[in-house]
């Protein structure tokens, strides 16, 4: 692979900021005349934005030309989505350049939450014909292997068996029989009992099952080599364990560079993800770049899989406190909004993230993915700009808004906002993780609660805090 034009081609940010890029850093090759550097950079900006506006919205980040103390350069904003993005170069239009948008909150967290979740939910790899250039490790390597190993399972699900046509010597008819043979090979030599039949039966694709055994080993080997470096590594190296024992009766077999099976269901979205799992591993892809080949795109939000870590919370409170659990990520909360006419209408539907529901109180908790845990509640109200606390009234509203769906003696209506979890324990020994309210609507009186939710950890703690709202006050 060819040296990079520029020293630093891919930059790093979090979700969620505002940074800014110098553009001479970023676009300007080394040794460019000063005299020429202001202008060129300017233009090279505003080039750059053009070219890559679509996959920059696509990831939901904002760029913008100006300044900083003098120097040119962009002002780029990202939301709540974090990946890896490959990008074209300004002067030569070509994918030279690229941005990791990394979580604010740290890989070692994501990975606890991983883990918490049950890798339910796990980067989308992105089918753009565009690498990342570069060979730096900057995204642990276990997390592609989550991406991979979640796909060979669903895989292995649904390819253990396919049906295939027999034909097999049997002593009774079975599917279609061949006459002729049974007559000239058979029965003219007495034996009565062997039937020639053709038919079609489940079996076991061997060539796959191999290739997946393969898969695993690399996968298993590569894991090995992190063991006590993060847990998700150790709950990663269970789950090559019992794939493994699944497919131990078949031997390994390294596929060729563009193998594709057989099964006539390989069309199928799953079959699809858990070949390009296997062509990942074979090409040794990385996400951002784990190896000297360039790196996958890749994209995850982060606003989602908080959702789905509050709903690993929720499980475990459900089970605690004999409620019943519904979750949005899963459609068992939506409640359709009937608009007339219809084509005026503008939200389809209420669906709230989660909601634990037992004969005698409703807890409706909306997982907000935003930086509010240490203002909103816990002595913050009322400083810092306007807009988070304009952002904190719409949550209370569309809250209050779930609350009202649902009819029990009490409605909890629950705000979760994400907090790191060192600064957790800072406000769970200070008494501050939850604040509670209550307000009068009509002859009902529903109760609001702010809960700081750690994004790591285990779910026991924070689902005792969220069980003493179903607790009778």
């Amino acid at each position: 692979m060819a040296p990079p034009l520029f020293p630093n081609p891919v930059r790093r940010l979090q979700d969620s900021a505002r940074v800014f890029i110098s553009a001479a850093d970023w676009f300007l090759e080394p040794g460019v005349d000063k005299r020429k550097a202001g202008d060129l950079a300017q233009r090279r900006s505003e080039n750059f934005l053009e070219m890559n506006r679509g996959i920059l919205g696509d990831f939901g980040v904002r760029g913008q030309l100006g300044g900083l103390r003098g120097t040119i350069g962009l002002w780029l904003e990202t939301d709540t989505r974090i990946g890896a993005l490959p990008l074209l170069s300004p002067s030569s239009a070509k994918p030279e350049l690229g941005l990791l948008v990394e979580p604010r909150f740290s890989w070692s967290s994501t990975g606890d939450m991983l883990v918490g979740t049950g890798f339910r939910i796990t980067p989308d790899i992105l089918p753009l014909p565009r690498m990342v250039p570069n060979s730096d490790r900057q995204i642990p390597s276990w997390v592609l292997s989550a991406t991979v190993l979640m796909r060979i399972e669903a895989l292995m699900k649904q390819s253990t068996r396919r049906f295939e046509m027999s034909e097999v010597v049997m002593s009774a008819p079975k599917g279609q029989v061949n006459w002729t043979r049974y007559a000239a090979q058979h029965w003219a030599k007495g034996q009565c009992l062997s039937v020639p039949c053709r038919f079609t039966d489940l079996l076991v694709d061997t060539k796959l099952q191999g290739v997946l055994h393969w898969t695993v080993l690399r996968h298993q080997d590569a894991l090995r080599t992190q063991r006590g470096r993060h847990i998700a590594v150790l709950h990663l190296l269970q789950r090559c364990d019992a794939l493994l024992t699944q497919l131990r009766s078949f031997i390994p077999r390294q596929p060729e560079i563009g193998w594709q099976p057989t099964s006539n269901t390989i069309y199928s979205d799953v079959f699809r993800k858990g070949i390009e799992a296997i062509h990942w591993t074979l090409d040794e892809r990385g996400l951002g770049g784990t190896s000297d080949l360039a790196g996958l795109p890749w994209r995850m939000d982060m606003a989602f899989f908080f959702e789905a870590w509050i709903e690993s919370i929720a499980e475990t409170t459900a089970r605690r406190f004999q409620a019943k659990l519904t979750a949005g990520r899963r459609n068992e909360t939506m409640v359709r909004l009937n608009w007339q006419p219809q084509r005026l209408g503008t939200q389809r539907a209420l669906i709230p993230d989660v909601v634990l529901h037992r004969s005698d109180v409703t807890l409706v908790i909306d997982a907000k993915y935003k930086r509010h845990a240490q203002l909103v509640g816990y002595g913050g109200y009322g400083k810092g700009d306007h807009d988070w606390q304009v952002q904190h009234r719409e949550d209370l509203l569309q809250v209050l808004a779930y609350s009202s769906l649902f009819d029990t003696p009490r409605v909890i209506a629950c705000l979760a906002y994400p907090t790191a979890h060192d600064q957790w324990q800072v406000l769970r020994d200070q008494g501050r993780v939850m604040s509670r309210a209550t307000v009068r609507h009509g002859l009902r009186q529903i109760e609001v609660a702010l809960v700081a939710v750690p994004m790591s950890g285990r779910t026991d703690e924070i689902a005792d805090i969220l069980g003493r709202l179903l607790s009778p006050t």
